[in-house]
Parts: C-alpha cells; sequence; structure tokens
C-alpha cells in the first residue's frame, strides 16, 4: 500500500530541486565576492586619510573646589526654626490674607484658562474701556476693570486701549503655600 500518491511526490520533488537552483545561484553570487585581488580597495583604506588629523580642542582650565567655611558667629543658622515659612499663623490656623473670596459667583470668563482666550482688542463706550476676549469655543465676551478672567482669581487692574494691553491681577499659591498676588499684562498680540 502507498502512503504518497504521485502528484504530492513529483511537488515535493519539484520544490527540492528549486531549493538547490536558489542554493547554488547563492553561492555562485558570493563567489564573485571572494574576489581576493582588492589591491586598489586596501590601497585607498591605507591612503585615503593619512593625512588628515582630527581637531581636537583643549581641554578648559580645571578652577580647583573652592570650599565654603561656616562662622556661626557671622551668619544666619540655616537650620533655625524662625528660618522655616509656614502658611499658619501661631495658632495653627492657615494665613488667608491674600486667599480668594469663594463666596462670589464666578463669571463666565474664569471658565477658560488663560491660554485657551485670545485678547481680541479693546473698545471705549462713554469713556469706560472694554476688552474684548474670545475664547476658544469661539464666542467673543466683553469685560471691563473689576471683571474676573483665567482660572487663577485673575481680576483685570488697568486697561490701557491706546496701548491695546491689560494688567490682570491673579491670586495663586506660591511654593511655600501661602496665597501670593501677580501681576499679568497681557496685549494683543498675546494668545491669553
Amino acid at each position: 500500500m502507498r502512503l504518497f500518491n504521485n502528484d504530492s511526490e513529483e511537488k515535493t520533488m519539484s520544490m527540492k530541486k528549486a531549493q538547490v537552483a536558489v542554493i547554488i545561484c547563492c553561492a555562485l553570487a558570493l563567489q564573485g565576492c571572494l574576489d581576493s585581488n582588492m589591491t586598489d580597495l586596501r590601497e585607498f583604506v591605507e591612503t585615503a586619510y593619512q593625512d588628515e588629523k582630527p581637531a581636537i580642542d583643549p581641554l578648559p582650565p580645571f578652577e580647583p573646589y573652592q570650599a565654603y567655611k561656616y562662622e556661626p558667629g557671622q551668619d544666619l543658622d540655616p537650620f533655625a526654626v524662625s528660618n522655616i515659612i509656614t502658611n499658619r499663623d501661631g495658632d495653627g490656623n492657615v494665613l488667608s490674607a491674600n486667599r480668594p473670596k469663594d463666596d462670589r459667583l464666578k463669571e463666565e470668563l474664569e471658565k477658560f484658562p488663560l491660554d485657551a482666550l485670545s485678547f481680541v482688542g479693546t473698545i471705549t463706550q462713554e469713556g469706560v474701556p472694554w476688552v474684548i476676549v474670545q475664547s476658544n469655543d469661539g464666542i467673543a465676551h466683553l469685560a471691563t476693570v473689576g471683571n474676573y478672567m483665567g482660572q487663577n482669581d485673575g481680576q483685570i487692574k488697568n486697561i490701557f486701549p491706546d496701548e491695546q494691553r491689560v494688567v490682570l491681577v491673579e491670586t495663586v499659591l506660591d511654593p511655600q503655600s501661602r496665597w501670593v498676588t501677580r501681576d499679568v499684562e497681557l496685549t494683543i498680540d498675546d494668545k491669553l
């Protein structure tokens, strides 16, 4: 009894012949690379960069380390408790000198961070300067001195229509967790 029919045996034999043919072709192609007379290439490699030397920058001058000697009588003690800045008073209550008011209603422009607002221009109505601000949803808003904008309780302090600039006062936490105010000046060229 035969396990293979003639068609499968023929296919197997033709595949083996194809594989042998590919191996022979690869061996012949590699034979061309084995030319041992590559004297011109070797000569080029040996002489190509013979006269060129790389430019190496001199090392920078070494400056010796200057140690600092702490003299307790001259300087303040860096580890003294009085040097620790805290946002609490003597009773442990949080200082709130500049803390933003939590009880006021938020205005429309406080929904957006400043970088999502564009300062479009200024107008003056009955002697009162107004700024035109466009939010990232495409809506234009009007605001004047005293209005809030941005997410850091930024209140408009001054509007300068001739100079096309606005000054805000923001209230933020500093690295020591204290509420501090900072001025932010915006011009019409700036993206808020």
